[in-house]
């Protein structure tokens, strides 16, 4: 449904010749001016209030979560202008002038069943998208269409739906489900170029998100690499040598005032290096040349472009059915479980904290959690999960280590490699 949600990037987007003004909606805001989201239904009509509420809540958000938001939304008034007697037929989003609570509940019944209302098999909606919804919903009625915000007059005049709190029920908590090593490694064999290798093996590495891989750098690829190689004499007897893992500073997804989110995350050495000798690759070189004095990306796809989220999704995808089909995994890894692997390994590597806390506070940081209870799930991962992986002495391996390991079991053969 993304196609549906225009979000202006500066220019005004004058709504004056939209159906809505073919109603007689009394509503103030048609003109969509800087900074505003229109949002359209299937038939490319207006909806005037969703797209207000989303222009007043994009002042504080990224415009991933105003996407999000708008899709929760169009969701929501597609069911009741389809299979709800009270609102078929009602015109664009006017059914959530007088939506009540228990018709947002008969939704939510309805997205956790496989069958549509006319028999036909869907897909059911888990547990915790719908409380995403949920919070969607509760937060468009009671603090804009009931309670409007300051420049805003109130509406709607039916009940809060969510005066008494959330609709739906609580969600069951999942385990979080990480990538292992020996997955990421299939997934890597199976990787027919060096430049889709070690993005696999950097994602995995330093637990960025699919979004965030545009944003990595090869300057700053190029400045850790460098700090890697110094060593430095403190006296006669003492010397200074470059840690097994960097702090490597990532631009995050867009957050309050849709400023980029910094926080930074620990990469190993032999990552580094692996993208590090990408980087002189004869199809990075000639690459670079396109991008003359623009910000170089880390990472480039087959045609010199940065990879988008859609594209490392679709890269991971296709390696992964790849990896399935000769029985290298079990089941199909996304971004996220690279993420996810990434942060139950580091909660496992004792070179990187004292104590399980000191990981942990170390593992929040990295993935840019605001809460630690959103890190403390990694820790009911069942320890017999993981695999150890253990030297000719029986000592356990530490995470720069298998990173050297999998870079060395990975490597693209001569000839095949570009």
């Amino acid at each position: 449904m993304d196609k549906s949600v225009v979000i202006s990037t500066g220019e005004k987007l004058d709504t004056r010749r939209s159906l809505v003004h073919e109603d007689s909606i009394e509503y103030p805001h048609t003109l969509f001016l800087e900074d505003g989201v229109a949002v359209f239904n299937e038939q490319m009509e207006l909806l005037p209030l969703i797209s207000d509420f989303l222009s007043h809540y994009r002042k504080g958000h990224s415009d991933l979560s105003v996407k999000t938001y708008a899709n929760n939304l169009l969701y929501l008034v597609k069911f009741l202008t389809t299979y709800d007697e009270n609102h078929i037929g009602s015109l664009r989003d006017n059914c959530l002038l007088t939506v009540h609570a228990t018709e947002i509940q008969r939704y939510f019944d309805y997205c956790k069943k496989d069958k549509c209302k006319d028999g036909k098999p869907k897909r059911a909606i888990s547990g915790k998208t719908i409380q995403n919804r949920d919070a969607a919903y509760s937060r468009f009625f009671s603090e804009f269409l009931c309670n409007p915000p300051a420049g805003y007059r109130t509406i709607r005049y039916e009940e809060d739906p969510y005066e008494r709190g959330r609709l739906a029920g609580a969600a069951k908590e999942s385990l979080i489900k990480p990538a292992l090593f020996l997955d990421v490694e299939a997934l890597i064999l199976v990787a027919n170029h060096e430049r889709e290798k070690c993005l696999i093996q950097f994602m995995f590495d330093s637990g960025v998100r699919r979004a965030e891989v545009k944003d990595i750098l090869q300057d700053s690829i190029l400045q850790l690499s460098r700090g890697l190689r110094r060593s430095v004499i403190v006296d006669d007897e003492t010397f200074q040598i470059a840690s097994e893992y960097v702090s490597m500073e990532i631009r995050g997804n867009k957050a309050r005032g849709r400023e980029a989110k910094h926080r930074n995350t620990v990469v190993s050495k032999a990552t580094i290096n692996r993208v590090q000798r990408y980087h002189s690759s004869i199809e990075y070189k000639k690459h670079k040349r396109q991008w003359g004095d623009r910000p170089l990306p880390a990472f480039l796809n087959q045609e010199g472009n940065a990879y988008t989220a859609r594209s490392v999704s679709k890269l991971i995808k296709k390696l992964s059915k790849r990896a399935l089909k000769l029985g290298l995994i079990k089941v199909e890894l996304s971004p996220h479980k690279l993420r996810h692997g990434f942060g139950a390994m580091l909660l496992n590597s004792e070179d990187l904290g004292k104590t399980q806390l000191d990981r942990l506070l170390l593992l929040q940081q990295c993935l840019g959690h605001k809460s630690l209870d959103t890190t403390q799930m990694y820790t009911k991962i069942p320890v017999g999960v993981w695999e150890r992986f253990l030297d000719r002495n029986g000592i356990a391996l530490k995470r720069h280590q298998l990173m050297k390991k999998l870079q060395d079991r990975t490597r693209a053969k001569k000839g095949i490699a570009k």
